[in-house]
């Protein structure tokens, strides 16, 4: 590509001196900066990258792209440098989200489960998402849920010459900070929302304004339209409804254990008889939701009902460990509303007591600390609060705005150290109780301060009663 070529994508001005130049490579990050690579100068939350102009220049850069010029040679101004990012890396790399099925899904819950779910459907198929990507021989982590505008198309060009279809999760901030920017959807996913990153939007109103701006008008889509965001984004001719309510695609029965669900949905008026390995009726959505984007592609029943009873679960998803009648089960639930609908599920399925494990993120949304909780008080009977990652924070504020949440102190155990917390519950629980470590899930980190320490829960849990998870 000739960097005189991006004038035509973002309606930027490229000097005559540099109109020929060949571009070798893009990147947002000084240090990856090599001979002939465009810098995208991005401003972040906590720094801007003018800062680091200089150091991609001394690396040889071709040129700049910021939306702030003054007095810098060969740079290109721009009004949304991230959004003119994310096109010309698609130009740039020739569009490989064309030549994929793309699918996005977003919503606060349910969006890790319902692209594992896809991936078990769909052969020839990759994840991006949360606990990384995903396809082939494949596997590797990723810093967001959603990846930069540059490392998806980056992503999808590795994964080209080997998948059909690539379901990713799309994250709000990915949605604003324009990380999708450039890329070819040919299916929206919806799950949900409820209360999380306020302390990023302030208000519920502007979280649901992030979410709803993912779907443009002929988008095809698949909602659900138990929820009111859902209900909102229902298009006539472009969209497939599910939901426990009037919707295309709506249970008529189900049930379920420890073991897993027996489920029979109606879709589009014919019957699916599907026995699940997954837990609760949160996974009922899941379920559906993966249904009727495989519905939209034109899987054939027998597929899609095979491949959702063969499913396992996602790492650090309601993940079980039985050691001589209890149950241990590490989860990612990390807002009030996941923690009610995994210790919902849970409190059905205890034979005995319900012990929970969980702790908050620092330097995040603070106000759903005492609705987890309230969740936590109305559901558990016993609750250990615990360190999650608390980052920046004083872990003892942390705690103390959990604890404004419960109201039977009597229930409550602090044990700041996440291993002793977890070993205190595994060690006291007893035949027909079920532990819920609740917070981190798949990650196998723990951020205390500005430092990354290795953490899994599921480590600790295998290691300590010397079973593998179910």
């Amino acid at each position: 590509m000739l960097l005189g070529e991006i004038e035509k994508i973002c309606n930027l001005q490229v000097s005559e001196n540099l109109k020929n130049k060949e571009v070798k490579g893009l990147t947002y990050d000084s240090r990856k900066v090599q001979e002939g690579f465009v810098f995208f100068s991005i401003k972040g939350q906590k720094t801007d990258g003018n800062l680091f102009i200089d150091e991609a220049f001394s690396k040889k850069a071709l040129a700049v792209v910021s939306q702030d010029c003054s007095g810098i040679n060969n740079c290109i101004e721009a009004k949304d440098t991230r959004k003119c990012m994310g096109e010309i890396a698609n130009y740039f790399y020739k569009e490989p989200s064309k030549s994929l099925n793309v699918v996005g899904i977003t919503g606060t819950n349910g969006k890790t489960t319902t692209t594992y779910l896809l991936k078990s459907i769909f052969e020839k198929s990759g994840i991006i998402g949360t606990t990384g990507y995903y396809f082939d021989s494949i596997a590797k982590k990723l810093d967001n849920t959603t990846p930069e505008s540059i490392d998806l198309n980056e992503i999808f060009l590795e994964m080209k010459p080997f998948v059909n279809y690539a379901f990713m999760e799309v994250s709000s901030h990915a949605i604003t900070f324009e990380r999708i920017s450039g890329i070819d959807f040919k299916l929206k996913v919806f799950t949900n929302l409820s209360q999380d990153h306020l302390d990023f939007y302030q208000t519920m109103e502007n979280y649901a304004k992030a979410k709803a701006s993912f779907f443009k008008d002929n988008d095809f889509r698949v909602i659900n339209t138990d929820d009111y965001v859902g209900k909102s984004l229902f298009k006539k001719g472009y969209t497939i409804t599910y939901g426990f309510q009037s919707a295309d695609i709506y249970p008529t029965h189900y049930e379920f254990d420890i073991n897993g669900l027996y489920l029979k949905l109606n879709v589009f008026g014919d019957t699916y008889e599907i026995n699940s390995h997954l837990l609760g009726l949160y996974n009922i959505y899941n379920i559906m939701a993966a249904v009727g984007s495989s519905v939209y592609f034109g899987v054939s029943k027998s597929r899609i009902i095979q491949a959702l009873s063969s499913f396992k679960n996602v790492p650090g998803r309601l993940e079980k460990f039985i050691k001589e009648g209890r149950c241990a089960v590490v989860d990612y639930a990390h807002t009030d509303d996941a923690v009610k609908n995994v210790l919902t599920t849970l409190r059905q399925l205890a034979k005995n007591r319900l012990i929970v494990v969980f702790g908050a993120g620092g330097d995040r949304d603070k106000t759903k600390r005492p609705k987890m909780g309230k969740a936590a008080n109305d559901l558990a009977d016993i609750i250990i609060i615990t360190n999650d990652n608390p980052r920046t924070e004083d872990p003892d504020l942390i705690i103390s705005d959990i604890v404004n949440g419960i109201y039977n102190h009597e229930k409550i155990i602090i044990e700041k150290d996440r291993k002793l917390a977890m070993i205190k519950a595994l060690e006291m629980s007893k035949e027909g109780d079920i532990v819920a470590i609740l917070g981190k899930g798949h990650e196998d980190y723990q951020i205390i301060g500005d430092k990354k320490y290795h953490f899994d829960d599921r480590e600790v849990v295998r290691n300590f009663w010397n079973v593998e998870s179910k």
